[in-house]
């Protein structure tokens, strides 16, 4: 069996694209974008560049980006409601004891680099990672590896049957197994580029996806070239740029002026903006994703349920919607976003109740309310546009239920670590994910979300939900879990923001997805 990891902890995938910004900015220049047609130039800005641009070690937006235009997975997503069909794989069957999966692999496909696609190279893409027998492993450090975090507790080992099949064997029945084998972290690699680049792979990517990497001017931007030889659909555009252009406001201006084509992470006030642009297009895609104030579950006086939901009706939620997010973002019911298979609209939300506050902090013994701490940091997440701004209102709306709120505001990495290590008293965080249950919950139930509030009961439930290939049984597990986190309180559900970019209107066929990635495989211009 390959080693069993300790799954890092959740913050980990929160880090996003806005945090990078340091890393744009400088002196090179990508092409202009082009003309309409075959040979054009599409040119995507975003607040960030790219880190590494590996599957199994890119963590942040814009690795992610970039990746889903290299790489292929043996199954890809046909929808935003996470069906799969075949990609590098035809077909695929799972035996009896729902513990083998086997997949037979596409023929004739070829890496960038002329290899050959085969079953050999599925092995090595997954064994470098999770098994430190493989001579890759370890050949590329740095990042966050997404694959270790879903796949290393169940899968037992890889093995290639023949040159174009391939059996993944697991510990347990796992029913998000082939959910997570469409997502960025699965995608294949070329073993012969991991021979030839080493440890420097993430900088000289070579996958099997429609464009193939061309160049990268750190800091500035990624240029991609369309695949010839690609096996599926072939792309519509012969260049694609993702251009690094940290201030908003330049992203913008950069648009309307046509020195690029789209951009993505739209302030929440600039909306407004490109809709009444008779040039441009508004790209709006509700996210899989929560907003959330954790409460530190193991010490006084968040230990006590009646605090905890006492803080829910204390603060009106719409509120922070309709201030903060500017109609780019919904309040959040619980802690599942509503695109979550299973969403259950009867778990939930705290009403805003001043006075119900008030009377359920006298029950708990604090009729006078306390003092706390409530830790943010300072800048834009994938869930979160201002999140300064939220923790000067819910500090409000505390106070007017008498409950004296001192903010302490860091930056990422400090603020990060003190969640971490559950110093905090109260502190703002966020997930972002794919929209499939089993993730945003095994965050709460195995992983505390920042809270400390891993009951028995929640962790057997999840496990529960994971060990049935049956979706009816999993729905009806996963909406009790639901109704039971919402009466224990942990946290404050506050919001889900809806991902966002803008295109100019002569761009055709581009997509945002339900995980706010970019999809240009099909765009052109016209």
């Amino acid at each position: 069996m390959f080693r069993n990891k300790k799954l890092v902890y959740i913050v980990v995938l929160l880090l996003s694209a806005a945090l990078v910004m340091t890393g744009c900015g400088g002196t090179g220049s990508p092409p202009a974008s082009g003309e309409k047609g075959k040979d054009g130039t599409l040119i995507i800005a975003r607040s960030t560049d790219a880190d590494l641009i590996d599957p199994g070690f890119g963590w942040s937006e814009g690795d992610i980006d970039i990746i889903f235009h290299i790489y292929d997975g043996l199954v890809k997503f046909k929808n935003d409601d996470l069906e799969v069909e075949p990609a590098l794989a035809t077909e695929w069957k799972v035996s009896e004891d729902g513990k083998t999966w086997t997949f037979k692999l596409r023929e004739g496909v070829k890496f960038h680099d002329g290899t050959d696609f085969n079953a050999e190279a599925v092995v090595h893409t997954f064994k470098r990672i999770l098994d430190e027998n493989n001579k890759y492993y370890g050949v590329v450090q740095g990042g966050y590896s997404y694959l270790e975090y879903l796949m290393a507790d169940v899968v037992e080992d890889v093995v290639a049957v023949d040159e174009y099949t391939v059996d993944f064997k697991l510990n347990q029945v796992f029913a998000p197994f082939l959910t997570y084998m469409g997502y960025y972290s699965q995608y294949i690699v070329s073993p012969a580029a991991l021979d030839k680049y080493g440890a420097k792979f993430p900088q000289n990517p070579v996958g099997t996806g429609p464009f193939v990497f061309e160049k990268w001017q750190r800091g500035e931007y990624v240029q991609l070239k369309a695949n010839e030889n690609y096996w599926g659909e072939k792309p519509k555009i012969d260049t694609l740029i993702f251009k690094c252009v940290p201030e908003s406001s330049t992203r913008l201006m950069e648009l309307q002026s046509g020195q690029v084509d789209v951009i993505k992470a739209l302030d929440p006030g600039q909306l407004s903006k490109v809709e009444e642009d008779e040039k441009l297009e508004l790209l709006s895609v509700p996210g899989a994703n929560l907003f959330y104030a954790a409460f530190n579950c193991t010490k006084e006086p968040f230990t006590n349920q009646k605090v905890r939901q006492a803080l829910n009706h204390a603060i009106d939620m719409d509120k922070i919607v309709e201030v903060i997010y500017e109609g780019s973002g919904t309040r959040a019911i619980n802690s599942l976003p509503p695109t979550v298979f299973s969403f259950d609209e009867t778990a939930g939300p705290y009403e805003y109740n001043p006075q119900k506050a008030k009377e359920l902090l006298a029950e708990a013994g604090y009729p006078d309310g306390f003092e706390t701490n409530l830790y943010t940091f300072i800048y834009a997440r994938p869930y979160v546009a201002k999140p300064v701004q939220v923790a000067e209102v819910i500090k409000a709306y505390l106070e007017a239920v008498g409950v004296k709120v001192n903010i302490v505001t860091n930056e990422w990495a400090t603020h990060s670590d003190i969640m971490d290590n559950m110093k905090h008293d109260i502190g703002l965080s966020g997930w972002y994910d794919i929209p499939y249950p089993s993730n945003f919950l095994k965050a709460m139930a195995l992983e505390g979300a920042n809270t400390g509030y891993m009951p028995d009961e929640l962790v057997e439930m999840a496990k529960a939900a994971w060990a049935t290939y049956d979706r009816a049984e999993q729905e009806k597990i996963y909406k009790e879990f639901q109704h039971k986190l919402y009466e224990a309180a942990p946290l404050i559900p506050i919001a889900h923001n809806n991902y966002t970019a803008a295109i100019s209107k002569n761009v055709k066929g581009f997509e945002l997805d339900i995980i706010g990635t970019v999809r240009a495989h099909k765009a052109y211009k016209e």
